[in-house]
């Protein structure tokens, strides 16, 4: 193993790290006190910090010295610490194992150590160090080992300080809402309120103009500029100020615009165009639309414009929540202040709703409706459709079980991840099989020796012998083989994962025939429809029969399918004797997944009115009152 030569930590000097960790400004200055002092404390050579990610996997974060990143992720020493790390992450506890270290142009090294300390959070591991130095150079362990624990627990305690900074942030965030709320009902009726709202959050945030818009119908038109009392209604600037308030309500989110690089992908991939002509060809200028809403409608824009300052995360989510806080006081306050005209007309509008709703008008036309609708049931026909519930399911659905038994190393896929044919779903570990195939290769090249000798001596019995533990042995390697290839479980068609998660499962053993995942295209799918036996005799031809079905999850959206199979056999399901009638969808949508269940309705001709509501009824008494 070639190995960066480093020099030792010098043990002294702990209480300056420990100073500079609290005195940390980012987690990444953090992270390197934090490793400097795990160096320190074990006399390391080299060291290096690994955080796992939300797959629980190994990235690494910091290394010691940095000249051995130079080398590259696949050098020998940070190799080595990524095997320590990951033995360590899996095994949960902290430990120390000794090593032998080579070094360019010299004798190697023995006894060097590898040591091992587990980073925890609320109680779970979330980073691993890793040291590695010379046992002549090392501490004492018991000693050594009770202070990389306590030095672990700073970990634990920069993300408890973190949490609470957060806290206090979030809470400034709200009080700071509730004072410009407190402002803006200063004001004097609605214009009051939001003018002083703007020019309020103008001087807050320093922000060149905060411009206000509120919903007229279809439209949002500007009501309040900060700074301004009378906003000319047909300036460039309010015109491009309200088609970027458009923008934003359309888009239903904050648009801020030059986009910052690490905004959150809903920021950035918002559509900014009229935000873009609003700041024009201004340098530095920034732009932001947060709109306003009050319960589920939405009922303006706020729009803040800067020079030379951008928009942050954190002040977008500020300016989210004084949206959310002013919105229905706002709301209140348009409704307050409206004509008396235009309250009278609303009130006559519900007071006409509600005259004419049917407490009333069913008493009016009772005698008309009741007698044409008795006349209409008497004579007239509609069509009649059998309503029975259905299950969609994948036609060509395939199970992928364990080939053989194992413990399940690796997982690839979850489930809805879309996999094409031979795709990796799974892996078993396949140590002890390579173990096992490395000892029957070495037995089968003694035992070829063997033969050959024998055949040299003239001992033709033991040849013969060695020739049949010769084929013994190839025929354990090609088994072994083929567990080998059998441990990497894939795709058997290309389609969608239906069920299978076994993240959470990683480790375990797996026994041979266990169900692991079900795999099956989408774009074919067939409509289970269990018919009642007490309705299958209304279809007399059932086979190319048409019908309609809806999903509960899209009542309103109807498929169109033609029956192409009936299953001749009667079974339960939800207490209804039926038959189940396999139909094909014409037009089936993307959305439409396996498992999806609802109504469908099968075409049977028309049937007079009144035999339509009566005919259950009738024949149900005749079934009760047959002897």
């Amino acid at each position: 193993m070639s190995q960066a030569q480093a020099t030792s930590r010098d043990p002294r000097g702990w209480s300056k790290l420990i100073d500079q960790i609290h005195a940390a400004e980012d987690r990444q200055a953090f992270l390197r006190g934090m490793l400097d002092l795990q160096c320190a404390i074990v006399g390391a050579r080299y060291g290096a910090i690994w955080l796992t990610d939300a797959h629980q996997n190994l990235h690494l974060a910091c290394l010691w010295p940095a000249e051995l990143a130079a080398d590259g992720p696949e050098s020998a020493p940070i190799k080595m610490m990524r095997e320590a790390a990951t033995s360590g992450f899996q095994r949960g506890v902290s430990h120390m194992f000794e090593i032998e270290i080579d070094q360019p142009d010299q004798e190697p090294i023995p006894d060097a150590r590898v040591y091992v300390t587990v980073l925890r959070t609320a109680g779970r591991p979330a980073a691993v160090c890793t040291a590695v130095g010379l046992t002549r150079e090392a501490p004492t362990d018991q000693p050594a080992s009770a202070l990389r624990e306590i030095a672990a627990g700073l970990f634990e305690g920069y993300d408890t300080k973190q949490e609470a900074r957060q806290h206090r942030e979030d809470a400034q965030r709200v009080r700071r809402a509730l004072a410009l709320l407190a402002v803006s009902q200063g004001g004097r009726g609605f214009a009051g309120a939001v003018l002083n709202l703007v020019n309020e959050l103008a001087v807050q945030h320093r922000c060149a103009r905060v411009s206000l818009g509120w919903v007229r119908g279809r439209a949002v038109r500007v009501i309040a500029i900060s700074d301004t009392e009378h906003i000319k209604r047909h300036s460039e600037l309010v015109s491009a100020t309200e088609l970027a308030m458009a923008e934003c309500l359309d888009q239903q989110q904050p648009i801020v615009c030059p986009v910052p690089p690490d905004a959150e992908p809903l920021l950035a991939q918002a559509v900014i165009h009229a935000h873009r002509k609003l700041i024009g060809d201004r340098p530095g200028h920034h732009a932001l639309s947060v709109p306003l809403r009050n319960g589920e409608e939405w009922v303006g824009v706020l729009t803040f414009e800067r020079a030379d300052l951008p928009f942050d995360p954190g002040l977008i989510q500020q300016l989210q929540l004084v949206a959310d806080v002013v919105a229905p006081h706002l709301a209140s306050r348009r409704r307050s202040d409206r004509w008396l005209v235009v309250h009278t007309w609303h009130s006559l509008e519900w007071l006409l709703s509600y005259l004419v709703g049917p407490k009333h008008v069913a008493w009016k036309l009772a005698g008309v409706v009741v007698a044409a609708g008795l006349i209409y049931a008497a004579f007239g026909t509609w069509p009649y459709r059998v309503t029975s519930p259905f299950v969609l399911e994948a036609e060509e659905k395939r199970i992928v079980s364990a080939p053989i038994e194992g413990r399940l190393d690796h997982v690839s896929v979850e489930p809805g991840v879309t996999v094409s044919a031979g795709d990796v779903l799974a892996q078993l570990d396949t140590t002890d099989l390579r173990l096992q195939l490395a000892e029957a290769q070495g037995q089968l090249k003694v035992t070829t020796l063997e033969r050959a000798q024998a055949i040299a001596e003239g001992a033709r019995a033991k040849a013969q012998q060695a020739e049949a533990q010769i084929e013994q042995l190839s025929a354990h390697i090609k088994l072994l083989q083929y567990r080998l290839d059998r441990a990497t479980i894939r795709s058997p068609v290309a389609g969608v994962v239906l069920s299978g998660y076994w993240r959470d499962k990683i480790g375990t053993t797996i026994e041979q025939g266990d169900t692991l995942f079900e795999v099956a295209p989408l774009y074919n799918l067939v409509a289970l429809v269990h018919v009642d036996e007490a309705d299958i005799d209304l279809i007399d031809n059932p086979l190319g029969r048409t019908g309609e079905l809806a999903t509960r999850s899209e009542p309103e959206k109807a498929f169109a399918f033609q029956v192409e199979r009936v299953v001749p056999m009667a079974f339960p399901l939800d207490g209804v004797n039926g038959f189940e009638l396999r139909c094909r969808l014409e037009k089936p949508a993307d959305w439409l997944r396996p498992g999806m269940q609802g109504l469908a309705k099968v075409e049977v001709g028309r049937r007079p009115i009144r035999w339509i509501a009566s005919h259950r009824l009738i024949d149900t008494l005749r079934l009760w009152l047959w002897w």
